[in-house]
């Protein structure tokens, strides 16, 4: 058997410990000793045992947790031992040593404004990179907000809109939320057909279904820059169109009997055509002097109460019931036709009593929410006050002035107001150029 020659180094992972044969006397008996010696946290330590087996064992100890860091752990104190060991506890799967990690956060913590934290930061960043953020696909949003709005009760005409707007949206961008841009928005609405409202229209719902997004953390905050930037579509010039008092008056006296109370509602109290067809006589407060607009029935899920005016109360008195339907017919969009076909009829028939060509009488002719595009402007010429005129039509001071205002004058809207029924035996004019 091969002497050993002392001291022994034994090195482990690049760290040696020396073992040292020191012989010792008892009772006069002479007997081997062997003394482990290694450096940790700059002392030196000295193990000893009487095996030579176990001295080889305990130096090859001491070396791997020197070279693991082990070694701080047999110097701290009880308390300190145990943050030391909660701290490498986290890190045990991320394959990062702590001296790494408490490295780097202390790096950015310093690059931190006072009082953000490195998880604030690390939300931060989630929120904006699209790597981080939940994959949904547009028809998945779609489906998802349309439930929410469901949930939230809001009317069904509204429901209606958003869902056949979005659905189409969905259909055309076949692809996840985040992979629509803003150039690809652009180019969808330009090729849209329809009118610059109806585009309008379109493209505020693709924000709020981009905003929806954003909020359940499947778009980058900064992800409704893409729908701002779009080009907003021009409203068109004739979009917005009004009827003259004159014409108010046609269509009242040539209007079936129970379409006057929707009209006349339309025209003088400036309700949505949904909002008349879901309207009760019981809603209608004549006594009080207003109409009340349930949230279950307004577009914008918000009662509101709108004033009844002198002339509409005139026309409502002979109508009126304490229950049930207002629009009492099967459908207003087939009676508008109806009426509009009366009133040319009335013009020809005034016109050959005068002797006149028929040829040379202009059409009368249906505008799109012309009913409730004329109380907006006219009301708002009589009371010149935005905010009252937006709170009783349900919409914002912006939208009246945008979307529903006609410059009209004083006098006109005196004319319009000042519309009544008139006694059977009075002939009622009518305008004819």
């Amino acid at each position: 058997m091969k002497q050993e020659k002392f001291p022994i180094t034994v090195t482990e992972r690049g760290v040696c410990a020396k073992i040292r044969k020191v012989i010792k006397r008892k009772n006069g008996v002479s007997y081997p000793s062997f003394v482990v010696d290694y450096v940790s946290l700059g002392k030196r330590k000295q193990v000893w045992r009487s095996d030579l087996a176990k001295a080889k064992t305990v130096a090859r100890d001491a070396c791997r947790k020197i070279s693991n860091g082990d070694h701080l752990v047999l110097e701290l104190k009880s308390q300190d031992r145990l943050i030391y060991l909660r701290a490498i506890e986290p890190l045990a799967n991320t394959g990062i040593h702590l001296d790494v990690a408490t490295r780097e956060y202390a790096t950015a913590a310093k690059c931190l404004p006072e009082g953000v934290t490195i998880m604030d930061a690390v939300d931060f960043y989630r929120r904006r990179n699209a790597a981080a953020l939940e994959k949904r696909t547009v028809q998945q949003v779609v489906d998802e907000m349309i439930k929410v709005k469901e949930a939230a009760r809001l009317s069904d005409v509204h429901l209606k809109d958003l869902s056949g707007r979005l659905n189409r949206f969905a259909e055309n961008f076949n692809v996840n939320i985040s992979d629509v841009s803003g150039s690809l928005l652009q180019k969808w609405l330009d090729n849209l057909k329809g009118s610059g409202r109806t585009k309008q229209n379109y493209l505020r719902h693709v924000a709020a279904l981009f905003r929806f997004a954003i909020g359940r953390k499947y778009l980058p905050k900064d992800a409704i820059d893409e729908v701002e930037a779009v080009q907003m579509p021009k409203q068109d010039a004739d979009e917005i169109e009004i009827f003259t008092p004159d014409e108010m008056r046609e269509l009242l006296a040539a209007a079936r009997p129970e379409m006057v109370p929707w009209l006349a509602i339309a025209g003088f109290a400036g309700l949505r055509s949904a909002e008349i067809n879901r309207l009760d006589w019981s809603e209608v407060k004549l006594k009080e002097g207003f109409i009340e607009i349930k949230a279950s029935k307004a577009k914008t899920a918000a009662r509101r109460l709108v004033p009844i005016t002198d002339n509409l109360a005139e026309w409502l008195k002979p109508y009126a019931t304490d229950s049930g339907s207002v629009a009492n017919f099967e459908s207003w969009w087939n009676q508008l036709p109806k009426t509009v076909d009366a009133v040319n009829e009335k013009r020809k028939q005034v016109a050959t009593e005068r002797g006149m060509d028929e040829g040379t009488v202009k059409p009368f002719t249906w505008r799109h929410n012309g009913l409730r595009h004329s109380f907006c402007s006219y009301r708002l010429a009589a009371i010149k006050n935005a905010a009252q005129v937006a709170l009783e039509a349900g919409n914002s001071p912006t939208m009246i002035f945008k979307h529903y205002r006609q410059v009209v004058t004083e006098v006109e809207a005196a004319r319009w107001f000042a519309i009544v029924p008139l006694v059977k035996t009075n002939a009622r004019k009518l305008a004819l150029n």
